[in-house]
Parts: C-alpha cells; structure tokens; sequence
C-alpha cells in the first residue's frame, strides 16, 4: 500500500467493555503498555490517508492515540452498540472520499501490519470493489476492509453486532493464531499477557 492508495482506517475503541467487568479494558495493561495501545501502533506503521479512532477524547490511551497520529472522534452514543462506531467511521470516509474504509477493532492486540498487508492485497486484487474480511474459526470477522459501495449500508447499521452482517459474502483473509485473538473478559487479558510473556 502506498499512501496514494486512499484508504482510510477506523480502529473502533468506544466498546462498553461489559463482559470484562467494572473497569475500562482497553485501559488495562498487556505487557508493558495499555491493551488499547497495540492494535494502534499496529495501524500507524500503515500509510493510510487518514487515521480515527471512534472512541473518547478523554480515554488513558487518548494520548497516545494522538501521538500516533489517530483523530479522535467521540461516540456519544457508544451504549447503543457498536453500529454506532461503524456509522461515525463510514461517515467520516464519505466526508473525505476515501476509496476503502479498514477497520480495526482496539481489544485485538495481536493483529500484525502484514496481515493488514495481506487484507489491503486481496482488496487491491478484487479491483477495489469488494469487501474483504479476515477469518478464524470459519467466521468472518474484523480486521475488514470496505469499498465505497458498502458506505451507505454501513451508515445505516444498527444494533451490537457491527458490520458483521455484511461480511457474508466478504472475501477471506486466514490468519493463524493469536493474530484474530480478541480481549472481552479478564480471563482473555490473562491468556494475552502469557502470549506476550512468552514472545
């Protein structure tokens, strides 16, 4: 990917965290930093156009978001579910009309640049007009990448479940694990930080 590809990246961080308990995940630790550090540098060594995180300006990982280069745009309706975030992300790739929308999720530390890489690749393939979505365990899931004909659907999503209704007929990307692991209760820190341990 160069930076003339136009893609745009959403790394969705306004999740209610609510399987993991009474505190803010992406705020606990995993290794030496912030669990809603990791999937950020991952995002930041791509030259996207243009980097969000649909989150809280006010957040312990805000700062660095920023110093990464990420804008910040606040979800003030993120209790109603992760459509809302996927709404806020569409609308800002709309506004600077990106030629794709990737997104990432913030509680999936392990997702690497080149499986990005490998998800930017299969897009450039289909000729920029398919969705591509990465998959374990046969279900299709996020890190994805959207073309502009998806904007307007995801615009108009509802509900907790995000964008994964669309990814039906997505194009398939595998990734071995942990790369798809994704961090929803304290049990998942726990197994994520003897992954970290032991790299």
């Amino acid at each position: 990917m160069n930076e003339g590809s136009g893609i745009m990246l959403a790394l969705l961080a306004a999740g209610q965290s609510r399987r993991f308990g009474d505190r803010d995940k992406l705020s606990a630790m995993l290794g030496d930093k912030m669990l809603g550090i990791h999937a950020a540098e991952t995002g930041a060594e791509l030259p996207f156009i243009r980097k969000l995180v649909i989150g809280s300006p006010m957040h312990d990982c805000a700062p660095q978001w920023g110093a990464l280069g990420y804008q910040i745009i606040a979800n003030e309706e993120a209790a109603q579910g992760q459509a809302t975030s996927v709404r806020l992300a569409a609308a800002q790739a709309i506004e600077v009309k990106a030629s794709a929308l990737c997104i990432m999720l913030a509680d999936m530390p392990f997702v690497t640049s080149d499986h990005i890489g490998r998800l930017i690749a299969a897009f450039e393939q289909s000729g920029g007009t398919s969705t591509v979505a990465s998959v374990r365990n046969g279900r299709a899931m996020p890190p994805a990448i959207f073309p502009p004909a998806a904007f307007e659907t995801l615009i108009a999503l509802e509900g907790d479940s995000g964008a994964r209704s669309l990814l039906a007929d997505a194009k398939l990307v595998k990734a071995d694990d942990p790369i798809l692991l994704d961090i929803d209760t304290g049990a998942d820190l726990a197994d994520a930080n003897i992954i970290c341990n032991n790299r």
